[in-house]
């Protein structure tokens, strides 16, 4: 045992006469206690002072002495403290012992009667010290408290934490001088209950109440945060939270809490708030500038490629007017001669290249117009097999363009004038790669994608892809090129041949279709552009079909209103329905066609082109469908009708034909429009 321990156990004995206090130091030390002999009450106090287990005294060693310096001894005791004391005598126990007034003063006393048997002060021994340990175990829970209250407190001051207390059944409210400041008062100032109900805003006082009574009623944790008003009347936010403690019947007998002044943060967040809403702002306006940049950028690149274009599609397109123009002035003459013969074989000729130029120009149009991207289902083999003949013209005669389409190929999901700008633009990225000629080839195929492959590119999904590759035989690239390849405005052509948007855009276009495109290049042997685009997942609708109706002719007293301002195509049409039996009123603008519109006039069907000067052809409808609720219209254009569309054009009773249309086309369209 430690010395601290001797010290702490040891039995202090003090019996000046005879032999007791021998007797009783070697009954001790046989039964293993630490004892010592003291010879005087100043010697007694001194040794209990430095620690002692218990005391056992003669009671002849108190009788008529001074014993004020051991009551001081015994009285300094901390609180946990309370000294076992054995007190010899010869009487018996306290009734008998006129030492019996010596219990009061000493304490923790325990009579002896001597003599005594040794078992007798051993067991007492063993109890005596057995008490003063638990008194030690008191002693360290105390210590522990205490030390833990100290921390408590230290870390309450460190975190400017104020501590509180609400007695639950007279609402006695105590708080810490930390917890006073939080509502501004001094640790001399008065704060009870009412004063601290009387510090919440006004506006936050119902909410607080709501929220402390149930945590009184039903001993959920009290948490909340509001602002209390300061005697300076300065307004502040406490944040307040606290635990419920209960009664051994269950019921909650108080509240036990910690409060923060939360001023600094809640003025933070307001000003946080009010950046974040300027920053929103700032991004937005971002945002739109740099979506309309990139419209910009879009329209560029399709003016560009349309212009690339130009010189091979004009040769093409004066080919196809020699025909047209050529096969009705063989019409002519030989009408003019009476020679009807063979006269369908020039009319074909005519046709055949009318329509020719005319999904030409629809192509370019597809080109030229400006929109939004529009994904749907795609079948890229019929797409790039469309374009064969604009591709082809795109070339010249020293380039072979060979299709190598997969027979199988998936549905792809894209928009598919973006589709067909991007390949159109690669086609012309390869040509202007092989200026002395060479092989080109536009693939399609099925690929599938694994993680292994997509965790190697940014936002790209395992899955199965529909891949377009545009591979020549021309120059190639180096990687340093290779690199750079989809930056904006890069390019390796000379200045006037490439603002370098091509590929930039056609980067941007997988990307925002979820898919991804691949250069692959050697120089000195060509490069290949893989396009990867996503299989396409949903349910494929039939294109909508016009069914030629074998009878078209008009019903009794049916009227058609036509507005166009080019005099050809109103007359042609004219005399095409006037043909079948309608009736039909002219106008050659809107402000034209507005008082037969107002006039009691029959109108089964307004047909109307839509770029009319001045007053177009929506306007026009939108006026008509005011004086006449009911009223039907039919729109010719020759735009591209998928954007009127994407942008609302079309009411319901509206339909629209591009130019230019088969009359067959054109009266189906009449016809089905005025039965609806």
């Amino acid at each position: 045992m430690s010395t601290l321990g001797l010290l702490s156990e040891r039995a202090i004995i003090l019996a000046p006469r005879g032999r007791d206090s021998q007797i009783a130091l070697m009954i001790l030390q046989e039964a293993g206690f630490p004892a010592l002999v003291a010879h005087t009450l100043a010697d007694l106090s001194a040794e209990l002072s430095l620690g002692a287990g218990m005391a056992i005294i003669a009671d002849e060693a108190l009788r008529g002495k001074d014993i004020g310096i051991l009551v001081q001894t015994l009285e300094r005791q901390p609180p946990w403290s309370d000294l076992p004391v054995v007190l010899l005598t010869h009487h018996g126990g306290p009734e008998k012992s006129p030492s019996a007034y010596l219990g009061t003063m000493l304490g923790n006393v325990t009579f002896l009667e001597r003599p005594f048997h040794p078992s007798t002060l051993v067991s007492l021994v063993t109890t005596a010290i057995r008490g003063r340990r638990r008194q030690y175990e008191a002693r360290a829970r105390m210590e522990d408290l205490a030390e833990g209250e100290q921390r408590l407190q230290n870390a309450l001051k460190a975190g400017r934490l104020g501590s509180w207390q609400l007695e639950a059944e007279f609402l006695t409210l105590d708080c810490s001088d930390i917890s006073r400041s939080h509502y501004g008062r001094s640790e001399s100032e008065r704060f009870d209950y009412e004063d601290w109900l009387d510090a919440v805003f006004a506006e936050d006082q119902p909410r607080m109440q709501s929220a402390l009574q149930r945590s009184l009623d039903s001993g959920d944790d009290f948490i909340i945060e509001y602002r209390n008003v300061w005697p300076d009347g300065s307004l502040n936010w406490v944040d307040v939270r606290a635990r419920a403690i209960r009664a051994k019947n269950g019921r909650v007998s108080s509240l036990a809490g910690v409060t923060s002044d939360i001023t600094e943060r809640k003025q933070a967040e307001a000003q946080l708030r009010q950046l974040n809403e300027t920053l929103e702002q700032q991004v937005e306006e971002r945002t739109s500038q740099l979506k309309h940049n990139e419209e910009v950028l879009r329209q560029s690149q399709k003016m560009e490629a349309v212009g690339q274009l130009t010189g091979g599609i004009a040769h093409d397109f004066n080919n196809m007017l020699t025909g047209i123009i050529g096969s009705l002035e063989l019409l002519r003459r030989r009408l003019a001669r009476g020679n009807t013969e063979d006269l369908n074989s020039l009319i074909d000729l005519g046709v055949t290249s009318a329509n020719r130029a005319a999904a030409l120009t629809h192509r370019l149009l597809a080109f030229s117009r400006r929109q939004s991207l529009d994904s749907k289902p795609v079948e890229m083999n019929q797409l790039i097999s469309s374009m064969g003949e604009l591709l082809n013209r795109s070339l010249n005669e020293s380039i072979r363009l060979e299709l190598h389409l997969h027979e199988q190929l998936w549905t792809a999901e894209a928009d598919p004038n973006q589709l067909e700008s991007a390949l159109l633009n690669l086609v012309l990225n390869a040509r202007d790669a092989m200026p002395d000629g060479g092989l080109l080839i536009v693939e399609s195929s099925n690929e599938s994608l694994d993680r292994s492959f997509t965790n190697a590119h940014e936002n790209l999904l395992p899955g199965d892809y529909v891949v377009l590759s545009v591979s020549d035989t021309g120059y190639g690239m180096p990687d340093s090129v290779i690199s750079r390849a989809f930056d904006p405005f890069f390019t390796t052509k000379p200045i006037g041949q490439g603002t370098g948007l091509g590929l930039s855009m056609i980067y941007g276009f997988s990307k925002q279709s979820h898919g991804h495109v691949a250069i692959k290049s050697e120089v000195g042997k060509g490069t290949t552009v893989q396009l990867y685009l996503p299989r396409f997942k949903g349910q494929q609708t039939q294109d909508e079909q016009i069914i030629h109706s074998p009878e078209s002719f008009a019903k009794e007293g049916e009227t058609v209103l036509i507005v166009e301002d080019d005099a050809a195509v109103r007359v042609l049409v004219s005399e095409v329905l006037s043909e079948l039996g309608y009736a039909y009123v002219e106008a050659g603008s809107g402000p034209e066609a507005v008082p037969i519109l107002e006039s009691g006039q029959r109108i089964d069907l307004l047909i109307s082109d839509v770029g009319l000067p001045g007053m177009n052809g929506r306007q026009l409808a939108e006026i008509g469908r005011q004086l006449r609720p009911d009223l039907k219209v039919l729109f010719i254009t020759g735009y591209a009708e998928h954007a009127a569309v994407r942008a609302g054009f079309l009411d319901d009773g509206m339909q629209m034909i591009t130019k230019p249309f088969a009359f067959d086309n054109l009266t189906s369209k009449v016809r089905e429009m005025i039965e609806e």
